[in-house]
């Protein structure tokens, strides 16, 4: 009997620092799912990244990849629904950085083991260090290029910006300018010393995207929804019990019912402890 559906981002709200669940998480989620909660996973990670956590869990679930770009049923992998960027839009935001400092990155998705096309000489050396970090939760090698003219492809995930806070937040109001997508700032999850902006199509979104799963395969409410960072706030809107971590941006603190110790202390499970006590 399905008690209900539990919708979670990943990173920051299940893993420890080492982008790793924990056992004990691992072990009570198994319990849950025998107990009839149906689990969602909703990330701003590529598919092959997830997929150096999810494994330790060896039930059922559906994925949401790149803040809902692609919708996948698990352990199948087969991919349900996918919402992309055109190649008109990496047109549009080359134009606008023209006069910024550093440079985007282009995912070519789930279809393409996640590899990135990226310009290596708009970067600086030490950004290149940390790109090649990134490239590592690949699963397939990373394409260099002079210009974002890409043949391979016409369709796109995800764009991700790299780079300071400020300097995000400044041009994120110059991405305004290009329609039919949807930007949002989270601290980077390998360097916290970076933020990222990710781009995606309008539809590419998590609280679409848990609608989504919930539509196409009945899932029963109560919908416990839970996350760390500003991409989860439209996945937090459409639960009817919301968690926000401990040191999540206060724009989605305000919107929680309760606040999760730290993901480092496993704090999502005293907090869904909560929830369905609720």
């Amino acid at each position: 009997m399905h008690k209900g559906t539990i919708a979670l981002d990943i990173d920051g709200t299940i893993t420890n620092r080492e982008h790793q669940i924990p056992d004990g998480v691992a072990i009570y989620f198994e319990n849950l799912h025998k107990e009839g909660w149906q689990f969602v996973f909703v990330t701003g990670r590529p598919f092959s990244f997830a997929m150096m956590t999810l494994p330790k869990l060896t039930f059922p679930y559906l994925l949401a990849v790149q803040n809902g770009a692609d919708l996948i049923e698990m352990p199948s992998r087969k991919r349900i629904a996918r919402s992309y960027l055109t190649i008109d839009v990496v047109e549009a935001l080359d134009t606008l950085y023209e006069d910024e400092e550093g440079d985007f990155i282009v995912y070519g998705g789930f279809d393409h083991g996640d590899l990135c096309y990226y310009r290596p000489d708009h970067f600086s050396p030490m950004m290149l260090d940390y790109l090649k970090e990134v490239e590592k939760l690949s699963a397939s090698p990373w394409v260099p290029l002079k210009t974002f003219q890409i043949k391979e492809q016409s369709t796109f995930p995800l764009i991700k910006c790299i780079g300071k806070e400020k300097m995000l937040r400044k041009f994120n109001e110059k991405l305004r300018t290009i329609p039919h997508v949807k930007t949002s700032i989270i601290r980077d999850p390998i360097d916290p010393s970076l933020h990222l902006i990710l781009i995606t199509h309008e539809e590419a979104d998590k609280g679409i995207a848990a609608k989504k799963f919930i539509e196409k395969y009945n899932l029963k409410r109560p919908l416990i929804t839970g996350g760390d960072d500003n991409n989860d706030i439209p996945l937090l809107k459409v639960g009817d019990i919301r968690i926000a971590m401990d040191g999540a941006p206060e724009l989605l603190q305000n919107l929680a019912h309760i606040i999760a110790p730290p993901a480092d202390r496993m704090g999502i499970i005293t907090a869904l402890e909560e929830a369905i006590d609720l």
